[in-house]
């Protein structure tokens, strides 16, 4: 059996400390003191002494410590909260006497790939952590329609979204400037829930229109039947057309049209 690595070795101690200690920007400034945080992390030490705006007290460093101390003691939303920002350095800017970081979660979200990789992380929780990272910058408006709202669920998935909102706490707090949620993502969690209820209740045979109606437009009995009533369930959901005969005809006559499902005479 090979001896393991510096490297293996540190991120064996790093993966048990930083998930589970009350206050683990303690053990990483002992790290960084030492000289073994640096050296195993080089990403965090480009964001060390990093200035940002006035909506930020600390540094890019002090900022991404503070808010892995605000998050949850879990391997995902403390690693998360940990790079939530490490792209920052990278995506620093001036712009017109402003620092702004323009796209940073999106350097973030692959300097964290990448670092977790080296520290031997198995896959699904990096997945994890880098969704998160990857999406922790929305900025919700109360004009957003619910089909942004069903985007929103596709794309980050209703059972990360509670850890997603954990690690915006996490990083309002860590700022030094803020406290709690924010009431933005407290009326997001509002809209969240009733467009879930609506889907909830709303059903394909709730459609103003029926397989005998598709029939009449020329598809054979079978699945294709199926076929158009699930897209047109899915356009009237999504409000692309609204539940009424006329449009969902209309709809059905062109998606048949597309998809070749006439029936051949």
């Amino acid at each position: 059996m090979s001896a393991s690595s510096p490297l293996q070795e540190w991120a064996v101690a790093f993966l048990e400390n930083v998930p589970t200690l009350p206050t683990p920007s303690l053990w990483l400034e002992q790290e960084r003191i030492a000289g073994r945080l640096f050296s195993f992390l080089p990403e965090l030490g480009k964001c060390y002494g990093v200035e940002q705006n006035q909506y930020h007290k600390y540094d890019v460093y002090y900022h991404l410590l503070h808010s892995c101390d605000a998050a949850p003691a879990r391997l995902e939303l403390r690693l998360a909260a940990l790079f939530h920002d490490i792209g920052k350095p990278r995506e620093k800017k001036i712009i017109q006497g402003k620092t702004v970081f323009y796209n940073h979660e999106l350097t973030s979200t692959s300097l964290a790939y990448e670092i977790l990789t080296r520290l031997g992380l198995p896959e699904s929780p990096k997945k994890k952590i880098t969704l998160l990272i990857r999406h922790h910058m929305f900025h919700y408006r109360e004009n957003w329609s619910d089909s942004a709202i069903r985007r929103i669920l596709k794309k980050v998935g209703s059972e990360n979204l509670e850890d997603l909102f954990l690690l915006r706490i996490a990083d309002r707090v860590g700022n030094g400037t803020r406290q709690g949620e924010s009431e933005k993502v407290k009326e997001l969690k509002k809209h969240i829930q009733r467009v879930i209820q609506a889907e909830n209740s709303f059903k394909i045979k709730d459609l103003d229109i029926d397989g005998r109606d598709i029939l009449a437009l020329g598809v054979a009995p079978g699945p294709e039947i199926g076929k158009v009533l699930r897209y047109l369930f899915e356009q009237a959901q999504g409000e692309n057309i609204s539940n009424e005969r006329a449009p969902l005809h209309e709809c059905a006559r062109n998606f048949i049209e597309k998809e070749n499902l006439n029936r051949e005479e």
